[in-house]
Formats: C-alpha cells, sequence, structure tokens
C-alpha cells in the first residue's frame, strides 16, 4: 500500500470514528436520560439498528451462511474489542456489520 493510500485509509477510519462516537454520545446521554443501568455502548448501538429493522452480522458471518454482501455496500459501524497498543493503553476498534437488505443468497449448490 502506497503511503498516499495510507493516508487515506486513516483518513476514513478517522471518519468512522467520529461518526461513531457522536451516534454513541447521543445513545449514552438518552439511556443516562432514562436512568438505564448496566448498559454497553455496543448494546444500545444494536438496539438503535434493531429498532430501524437491521440484522447485522459480520462479512464472515454472512458468508457462513452463503450469502454475499452486494457490490457497493457500506457497512454499519460498531465498536469492536478493546485491544492493547504498544504503549500499554487499549482502544476500541470499529467493527463493520452488514444487514440483511445489503446481502443476496448465493445460488450455489453447496457439496
Amino acid at each position: 500500500m502506497t503511503p498516499n493510500q495510507q493516508n487515506a485509509v486513516s483518513a476514513k477510519l478517522a471518519e468512522y470514528r467520529f461518526d461513531l462516537k457522536q451516534l454513541s454520545n447521543g445513545l449514552d446521554e438518552k439511556a443516562k436520560s432514562q436512568n438505564r443501568e448496566n448498559y454497553t455502548l455496543n448494546q444500545l448501538l444494536i438496539e438503535y439498528y434493531d429498532l430501524v429493522g437491521k440484522k447485522l452480522q459480520t462479512f464472515d458471518q454472512w458468508k457462513d451462511q452463503n450469502y454475499s454482501i452486494r457490490k457497493g455496500e457500506h457497512a454499519f459501524h460498531l465498536w469492536d474489542k478493546p485491544k492493547p497498543t504498544k504503549d500499554g493503553k487499549t482502544y476500541c476498534p470499529i467493527a463493520f456489520l452488514f444487514s440483511q437488505d445489503q446481502v443476496y443468497l448465493n445460488n450455489r449448490a453447496t457439496a
């Protein structure tokens, strides 16, 4: 990957993280105003996506069920499991998920 491509990928991931933080903050504030306890941001995000009728799964989960992602589709974003960094801190990467509206069943017969 060229440095320009790496910069473009980094910029796109930064944009995804910014958008996800905005959505997470809004859901977090709403949960606090409803006096909800013992929730995670991902639980709130999944509830949000469920409310709009989205069944979210990873690329590999859809693939295991013999589905393919439609060309041109863009993933929904959730927080992935925390990962350690080289300096001993942790960060949450982004998980990329697709909904049932973004996939199609492969017609190939499986042996």
